[in-house]
């Protein structure tokens, strides 16, 4: 039994590596592959760099306008995390913790945004944007971001509010506090984890947004890194692909840090939202 039992575990152990292995694999090629030249990524696609040169990376910063779509995206990302943020914790404490009838139907209205596809939703976007004169501007990527990321948000941050104990708000109330003074002073600090699992799972996806960006921007002044990546494509589909796969790993970077630094936040703030205590 013992034996069988250490047997299932070692199985066990060598089909995690072996999956960790295989999502580890294309990240770690794509960083490789940046430090060879054109004719080295032709000749030997998947070996080693025979010399490592940074001289995609150099001429990724030189040649193009990487650091004006790491600008515009930095932008966009946090405008769209901090209105998230106060939007979502401020929606889902008003459904949990303050008496209205008409809390369950609002909450299963926000919770229906989750069921509508972005894509049928571009057309009349863009009319809309059009008519105001929104397009190619920073509000034209926040607006959408914004009000697709809602639903999900606010049904994780509801998902918590609903083990604060109601006797630790009435108590606040008791000294004085008012609602306001409530939220921000004493529900506020018990939702960190909470607010960064929300943070971390939309600026994976505002940061690598596509479609907004390429739909409502085309001045470059605007053009996000997603879109902006396209600029390495030349002429009949010619591609340096050095300097495709630098500029790649330099967008994915934060992407990366911001998982390892933050999985651990992450974990905590959907334990929170399940399991009471």
């Amino acid at each position: 039994m013992l034996a069988t039992k250490k047997l299932s575990s070692s199985l066990l152990y060598i089909l995690v590596i072996a999956i960790l292995l295989i999502q580890i694999y294309p990240v770690v090629w794509l960083m490789l592959s940046s430090f060879k030249s054109s004719i080295e990524l032709t000749t030997q696609p998947f070996a080693m760099p025979s010399s490592w040169s940074f001289e995609n990376y150099a001429s990724v910063f030189r040649e193009s306008s990487l650091l004006l779509y790491i600008k515009n995206t930095a932008i966009v990302t946090f405008a769209c995390l901090a209105l998230i943020i106060f939007l979502s914790a401020t929606a889902g404490f008003a459904l949990v913790k303050m008496i209205n009838r008409l809390n369950s139907k609002l909450l299963l209205f926000f919770t229906i945004g989750i069921m509508i596809p972005i894509q049928v939703t571009l057309i009349p976007l863009f009319i809309m944007y059009k008519d105001y004169g929104l397009l190619n501007s920073y509000p034209a990527l926040i607006l959408p971001q914004v009000g697709f990321a809602l639903p999900l948000s606010i049904l994780i941050f509801t998902s918590f509010y609903r083990y604060v104990p109601g006797e630790l708000l009435e108590a606040a109330v008791i000294d004085g506090c008012n609602i306001y003074q409530v939220f921000f002073r004493i529900v506020s600090p018990l939702t960190i984890n909470t607010t960064i699992t929300v943070a971390s799972i939309n600026f994976i996806f505002i940061w690598n947004d596509f479609v907004f960006s390429n739909t409502f921007t085309n001045d470059k002044a605007y053009k996000t890194i997603a879109v902006g990546l396209q600029e390495f494509i030349g002429a009949f589909g010619a591609t340096d692909w050095g300097q495709t796969f630098a500029a790649i790993s330099i967008s994915i970077i934060p992407i990366i840090v911001t998982y390892l630094f933050l999985n651990k936040y992450v974990m905590a703030g959907v334990s929170d939202g399940a399991v009471k205590g």
